[in-house]
Protein backbone atom coordinates (compact mmCIF):
# COMPACT_ATOMS: atom_id res chain seq x y z
CA UNK A 1 0.00 0.00 0.00
CA UNK A 2 1.20 3.43 -1.15
CA UNK A 3 1.76 6.16 2.18
CA UNK A 4 -0.98 8.35 0.88
CA UNK A 5 -2.95 6.40 -1.45
CA UNK A 6 -6.07 8.37 -2.93
CA UNK A 7 -9.57 8.29 -1.05
CA UNK A 8 -13.06 9.55 -2.67
CA UNK A 9 -15.09 10.77 0.10
CA UNK A 10 -18.69 10.37 -0.34
CA UNK A 11 -21.36 12.38 1.48
CA UNK A 12 -24.88 11.56 1.06
CA UNK A 13 -26.92 15.34 1.60
CA UNK A 14 -30.71 16.76 1.57
CA UNK A 15 -31.23 19.96 3.14
CA UNK A 16 -28.48 19.78 5.48
CA UNK A 17 -27.60 23.55 5.73
CA UNK A 18 -27.60 23.89 9.38
CA UNK A 19 -24.83 20.85 9.63
CA UNK A 20 -22.87 20.90 6.02
CA UNK A 21 -20.58 23.98 6.83
CA UNK A 22 -18.58 22.31 9.80
CA UNK A 23 -18.84 19.09 8.18
CA UNK A 24 -16.68 20.68 5.51
CA UNK A 25 -14.50 22.24 7.75
CA UNK A 26 -13.68 19.02 9.52
CA UNK A 27 -12.53 17.68 5.93
CA UNK A 28 -10.80 20.37 4.29
CA UNK A 29 -8.88 20.54 7.77
CA UNK A 30 -7.78 16.51 7.86
CA UNK A 31 -4.36 15.33 7.96
CA UNK A 32 -3.84 14.50 4.72
CA UNK A 33 -2.37 15.44 1.32
CA UNK A 34 -5.11 17.71 -0.25
CA UNK A 35 -4.38 16.28 -3.25
CA UNK A 36 -4.39 12.57 -1.83
CA UNK A 37 -8.38 13.06 -1.52
CA UNK A 38 -11.58 13.86 -3.05
CA UNK A 39 -15.05 15.22 -1.73
CA UNK A 40 -18.04 14.21 -3.43
CA UNK A 41 -21.56 15.36 -2.69
CA UNK A 42 -24.63 13.39 -3.34
CA UNK A 43 -27.45 15.40 -3.09
CA UNK A 44 -31.32 14.97 -2.80
CA UNK A 45 -32.08 17.89 -4.43
CA UNK A 46 -32.07 20.32 -1.59
CA UNK A 47 -33.93 23.09 -1.42
CA UNK A 48 -31.49 25.11 0.84
CA UNK A 49 -28.00 26.19 0.76
CA UNK A 50 -26.32 22.67 1.30
CA UNK A 51 -24.95 22.54 -2.49
CA UNK A 52 -23.76 26.06 -2.63
CA UNK A 53 -21.82 25.50 1.04
CA UNK A 54 -20.29 22.16 -0.28
CA UNK A 55 -19.42 24.29 -3.22
CA UNK A 56 -17.41 26.65 -1.61
CA UNK A 57 -15.04 24.44 -0.42
CA UNK A 58 -14.47 22.20 -3.68
CA UNK A 59 -16.66 19.45 -3.61
CA UNK A 60 -17.85 17.78 -6.52
CA UNK A 61 -21.35 17.66 -6.29
CA UNK A 62 -23.64 14.96 -7.93
CA UNK A 63 -27.59 14.38 -7.47
CA UNK A 64 -29.74 10.95 -7.04
CA UNK A 65 -33.24 10.89 -7.39
CA UNK A 66 -34.09 7.60 -5.01
CA UNK A 67 -34.28 9.57 -1.76
CA UNK A 68 -32.49 7.63 0.01
CA UNK A 69 -29.23 6.59 1.39
CA UNK A 70 -28.63 3.65 -0.63
CA UNK A 71 -29.60 5.26 -3.55
CA UNK A 72 -26.98 8.39 -3.02
CA UNK A 73 -24.11 5.90 -2.27
CA UNK A 74 -24.64 4.63 -5.77
CA UNK A 75 -24.69 7.49 -7.45
CA UNK A 76 -21.06 8.57 -5.70
CA UNK A 77 -19.63 4.81 -6.42
CA UNK A 78 -19.90 5.55 -9.72
CA UNK A 79 -18.24 9.11 -9.77
CA UNK A 80 -15.34 7.67 -7.39
CA UNK A 81 -11.60 8.10 -8.27
CA UNK A 82 -9.62 6.82 -5.14
CA UNK A 83 -7.97 3.12 -4.17
CA UNK A 84 -10.71 3.89 -0.84
CA UNK A 85 -13.55 4.74 -0.87
CA UNK A 86 -14.66 6.60 2.81
CA UNK A 87 -18.49 7.48 3.49
CA UNK A 88 -19.63 9.79 5.93
CA UNK A 89 -22.51 12.45 6.64
CA UNK A 90 -23.52 15.99 6.15
CA UNK A 91 -23.92 16.11 10.14
CA UNK A 92 -20.97 14.89 11.15
CA UNK A 93 -17.56 16.16 11.69
CA UNK A 94 -14.41 13.76 11.49
CA UNK A 95 -11.64 13.43 13.39
CA UNK A 96 -7.87 15.43 11.66
CA UNK A 97 -6.88 11.71 12.02
CA UNK A 98 -9.48 10.05 10.45
CA UNK A 99 -8.15 9.13 7.31
CA UNK A 100 -4.83 8.02 8.25
CA UNK A 101 -5.58 6.27 11.26
CA UNK A 102 -8.12 3.95 9.23
CA UNK A 103 -5.61 3.26 6.87
CA UNK A 104 -2.85 1.10 9.18
CA UNK A 105 -5.18 -1.30 9.45
CA UNK A 106 -5.53 -2.56 5.90
CA UNK A 107 -2.01 -3.84 6.02
CA UNK A 108 -3.75 -7.27 6.02
CA UNK A 109 -5.22 -7.71 2.52
CA UNK A 110 -8.26 -9.34 4.05
CA UNK A 111 -9.33 -6.54 5.66
CA UNK A 112 -11.76 -4.15 3.09
CA UNK A 113 -13.14 -1.85 5.68
CA UNK A 114 -12.99 -0.49 8.44
CA UNK A 115 -14.77 1.80 10.68
CA UNK A 116 -15.23 3.50 14.28
CA UNK A 117 -17.19 5.29 17.01
CA UNK A 118 -19.68 7.96 15.97
CA UNK A 119 -19.84 10.17 19.14
CA UNK A 120 -22.09 12.72 20.02
CA UNK A 121 -20.50 15.93 20.55
CA UNK A 122 -20.77 17.88 24.12
CA UNK A 123 -23.10 20.50 22.92
CA UNK A 124 -25.84 18.61 21.86
CA UNK A 125 -29.12 18.45 24.22
CA UNK A 126 -29.44 16.31 26.75
CA UNK A 127 -31.88 13.43 25.39
CA UNK A 128 -29.16 13.48 22.90
CA UNK A 129 -27.09 12.69 24.49
CA UNK A 130 -29.26 10.27 26.65
CA UNK A 131 -29.92 8.53 23.25
CA UNK A 132 -25.91 8.30 22.87
CA UNK A 133 -25.47 6.71 25.95
CA UNK A 134 -28.79 4.14 25.42
CA UNK A 135 -26.96 3.01 21.79
CA UNK A 136 -23.71 2.79 23.85
CA UNK A 137 -24.33 0.18 27.30
CA UNK A 138 -28.20 -1.26 26.45
CA UNK A 139 -28.82 -4.20 24.84
CA UNK A 140 -31.69 -2.51 23.28
CA UNK A 141 -29.36 -1.26 20.56
CA UNK A 142 -30.25 -4.50 18.89
CA UNK A 143 -26.29 -5.38 17.46
CA UNK A 144 -25.51 -1.49 17.10
CA UNK A 145 -21.77 -2.35 17.41
CA UNK A 146 -20.27 1.01 16.10
CA UNK A 147 -22.45 2.43 18.69
CA UNK A 148 -20.16 0.99 21.50
CA UNK A 149 -17.05 2.07 22.69
CA UNK A 150 -15.03 -1.02 21.77
CA UNK A 151 -11.68 0.23 23.06
CA UNK A 152 -9.31 -1.93 21.00
CA UNK A 153 -9.21 -2.92 17.47
CA UNK A 154 -11.97 -5.42 16.63
CA UNK A 155 -13.46 -7.49 14.02
CA UNK A 156 -16.99 -6.74 13.59
CA UNK A 157 -19.90 -7.86 11.53
CA UNK A 158 -20.92 -4.10 10.66
CA UNK A 159 -19.19 -0.60 10.52
CA UNK A 160 -21.54 2.57 10.67
CA UNK A 161 -22.76 3.95 6.92
CA UNK A 162 -20.94 7.49 8.64
CA UNK A 163 -18.30 6.55 9.41
CA UNK A 164 -16.22 4.10 7.14
CA UNK A 165 -13.69 3.60 5.29
CA UNK A 166 -13.25 0.80 2.07
CA UNK A 167 -10.99 -0.74 -0.60
CA UNK A 168 -12.61 0.05 -3.98
CA UNK A 169 -12.39 -2.63 -5.51
CA UNK A 170 -14.24 -4.71 -3.16
CA UNK A 171 -16.89 -1.91 -3.30
CA UNK A 172 -16.85 -1.94 -6.96
CA UNK A 173 -17.93 -5.89 -6.50
CA UNK A 174 -20.54 -5.28 -4.32
CA UNK A 175 -22.19 -2.47 -5.25
CA UNK A 176 -25.30 -1.55 -6.15
CA UNK A 177 -26.96 -1.92 -3.31
CA UNK A 178 -29.98 -2.53 -3.37
CA UNK A 179 -31.97 0.76 -2.06
CA UNK A 180 -33.94 -0.13 1.27
CA UNK A 181 -34.94 2.93 3.62
CA UNK A 182 -32.61 2.40 6.04
CA UNK A 183 -30.05 -0.05 7.12
CA UNK A 184 -28.07 0.06 3.42
CA UNK A 185 -24.75 0.18 5.94
CA UNK A 186 -25.42 -3.60 7.52
CA UNK A 187 -26.59 -4.75 4.13
CA UNK A 188 -23.51 -3.63 2.14
CA UNK A 189 -21.09 -4.92 5.12
CA UNK A 190 -22.75 -8.62 5.15
CA UNK A 191 -22.13 -7.98 1.13
CA UNK A 192 -18.58 -7.76 1.75
CA UNK A 193 -18.42 -10.51 4.29
CA UNK A 194 -19.84 -12.93 3.00
CA UNK A 195 -16.74 -12.90 0.24
CA UNK A 196 -14.92 -13.79 3.64
CA UNK A 197 -13.28 -10.29 3.75
CA UNK A 198 -13.42 -8.53 7.49
CA UNK A 199 -14.47 -5.47 8.84
CA UNK A 200 -12.64 -3.36 11.94
CA UNK A 201 -14.26 -1.40 14.35
CA UNK A 202 -11.04 0.51 15.21
CA UNK A 203 -11.09 3.16 18.33
CA UNK A 204 -8.97 5.81 16.83
CA UNK A 205 -11.07 5.95 13.90
CA UNK A 206 -13.24 8.65 14.99
CA UNK A 207 -16.72 11.06 14.12
CA UNK A 208 -18.60 13.19 15.85
CA UNK A 209 -22.29 12.99 14.67
CA UNK A 210 -24.80 15.71 15.34
CA UNK A 211 -28.14 12.92 14.91
CA UNK A 212 -30.96 15.26 13.74
CA UNK A 213 -33.10 13.04 15.33
CA UNK A 214 -32.81 14.21 19.30
CA UNK A 215 -36.00 15.10 20.24
CA UNK A 216 -38.67 12.21 21.39
CA UNK A 217 -40.75 12.56 18.28
CA UNK A 218 -38.01 12.14 15.95
CA UNK A 219 -36.26 9.66 17.77
CA UNK A 220 -39.11 7.15 17.74
CA UNK A 221 -39.69 8.13 14.01
CA UNK A 222 -36.21 6.66 13.80
CA UNK A 223 -36.72 3.75 15.40
CA UNK A 224 -39.85 2.35 13.57
CA UNK A 225 -37.54 3.57 9.78
CA UNK A 226 -34.56 1.70 11.31
CA UNK A 227 -36.56 -1.83 12.63
CA UNK A 228 -38.58 -1.42 8.70
CA UNK A 229 -35.00 -1.17 7.08
CA UNK A 230 -33.73 -4.29 9.21
CA UNK A 231 -36.42 -6.26 8.08
CA UNK A 232 -36.64 -5.61 4.27
CA UNK A 233 -32.36 -6.13 4.55
CA UNK A 234 -33.48 -9.58 6.51
CA UNK A 235 -35.65 -10.34 3.43
CA UNK A 236 -32.68 -9.84 1.08
CA UNK A 237 -30.56 -11.93 3.73
CA UNK A 238 -32.39 -13.87 6.30
CA UNK A 239 -29.09 -14.13 8.42
CA UNK A 240 -28.94 -10.28 8.75
CA UNK A 241 -31.95 -10.27 11.01
CA UNK A 242 -30.54 -11.48 14.61
CA UNK A 243 -32.52 -13.21 17.69
CA UNK A 244 -32.22 -10.24 19.54
CA UNK A 245 -34.08 -8.41 16.45
CA UNK A 246 -37.00 -10.67 16.26
CA UNK A 247 -37.49 -10.78 20.29
CA UNK A 248 -37.09 -6.94 20.37
CA UNK A 249 -39.72 -6.47 17.41
CA UNK A 250 -42.44 -8.60 18.65
CA UNK A 251 -41.98 -7.80 22.34
CA UNK A 252 -44.70 -5.22 22.44
CA UNK A 253 -47.30 -7.42 22.28
CA UNK A 254 -46.18 -9.71 24.28
CA UNK A 255 -45.46 -7.77 26.84
CA UNK A 256 -49.04 -5.65 26.97
CA UNK A 257 -50.53 -9.12 26.41
CA UNK A 258 -48.68 -11.09 29.91
CA UNK A 259 -48.74 -7.78 31.67
CA UNK A 260 -52.71 -7.60 31.15
CA UNK A 261 -53.31 -10.97 32.06
CA UNK A 262 -51.23 -10.64 35.04
CA UNK A 263 -52.82 -7.90 36.22
CA UNK A 264 -56.21 -9.85 36.75
CA UNK A 265 -54.82 -12.60 37.77
CA UNK A 266 -51.99 -12.45 40.11
CA UNK A 267 -51.74 -8.39 41.20
CA UNK A 268 -48.79 -9.50 42.98
CA UNK A 269 -47.00 -11.00 40.21
CA UNK A 270 -47.65 -7.64 38.24
CA UNK A 271 -46.37 -5.33 40.80
CA UNK A 272 -43.16 -7.47 41.08
CA UNK A 273 -42.95 -7.41 37.25
CA UNK A 274 -43.39 -3.90 37.11
CA UNK A 275 -40.91 -3.18 40.31
CA UNK A 276 -38.17 -5.11 37.82
CA UNK A 277 -38.93 -3.14 35.05
CA UNK A 278 -38.49 0.29 36.98
CA UNK A 279 -35.86 -1.37 38.72
CA UNK A 280 -33.91 -1.57 35.30
CA UNK A 281 -34.80 1.54 34.10
CA UNK A 282 -33.12 2.84 37.37
CA UNK A 283 -29.83 0.71 37.35
CA UNK A 284 -29.24 2.35 33.57
CA UNK A 285 -30.05 6.09 34.59
CA UNK A 286 -27.79 5.69 37.78
CA UNK A 287 -24.49 3.99 35.52
CA UNK A 288 -25.49 7.28 33.22
CA UNK A 289 -25.13 9.52 35.84
CA UNK A 290 -22.33 7.84 37.49
CA UNK A 291 -20.35 8.04 33.76
CA UNK A 292 -21.74 11.53 32.40
CA UNK A 293 -21.92 12.83 35.66
CA UNK A 294 -25.13 14.73 34.12
CA UNK A 295 -28.53 14.53 36.35
CA UNK A 296 -30.35 15.76 32.81
CA UNK A 297 -29.03 13.06 30.87
CA UNK A 298 -29.53 10.71 33.17
CA UNK A 299 -33.27 11.77 33.64
CA UNK A 300 -33.86 10.85 30.14
CA UNK A 301 -32.76 7.45 30.10
CA UNK A 302 -35.43 5.73 31.22
CA UNK A 303 -37.93 7.61 28.08
CA UNK A 304 -34.97 6.90 25.68
CA UNK A 305 -35.19 3.05 26.52
CA UNK A 306 -39.21 2.73 26.36
CA UNK A 307 -39.23 4.90 23.18
CA UNK A 308 -36.54 2.68 21.50
CA UNK A 309 -38.18 -0.65 22.24
CA UNK A 310 -41.66 0.65 21.40
CA UNK A 311 -40.61 2.40 18.21
CA UNK A 312 -38.53 -0.71 17.29
CA UNK A 313 -41.01 -2.93 17.85
CA UNK A 314 -43.86 -0.61 15.67
CA UNK A 315 -41.96 -1.20 13.08
CA UNK A 316 -40.37 -4.26 13.17
CA UNK A 317 -44.29 -5.91 13.17
CA UNK A 318 -45.53 -3.27 10.78
CA UNK A 319 -42.90 -3.85 7.84
CA UNK A 320 -43.34 -8.06 9.15
CA UNK A 321 -46.86 -8.05 8.31
CA UNK A 322 -46.85 -5.36 5.16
Amino acid sequence: MTLHPVISIIIPTKNNVETIENCMESLVGLEYPEDQYEIIIVDGHSRDGTVAIAERYGAKIFYEDGGTRAAACNVGISHVRGDYVAFTDADCIVDKMWLANALKYFEEATVAGVGGPNIVPDDVVSFGKAIDFVLSHTIFSAGATYAKRLGVPMEVESIGGCNSIYQTEVLREVFPIDEIPTAEDALLNHRIRLRGLRLIDAPDVVVWHYRHWDTPKLFFRRMIAYSRGRVQAGRIYSEIVKPMHKLAGFSLPVVVLAMIVLFFIDKSIFLAVVGMGLFLLLFFSVKCLYETKSLNVALRVPLVIMIEWIGWSIGYMGETFT
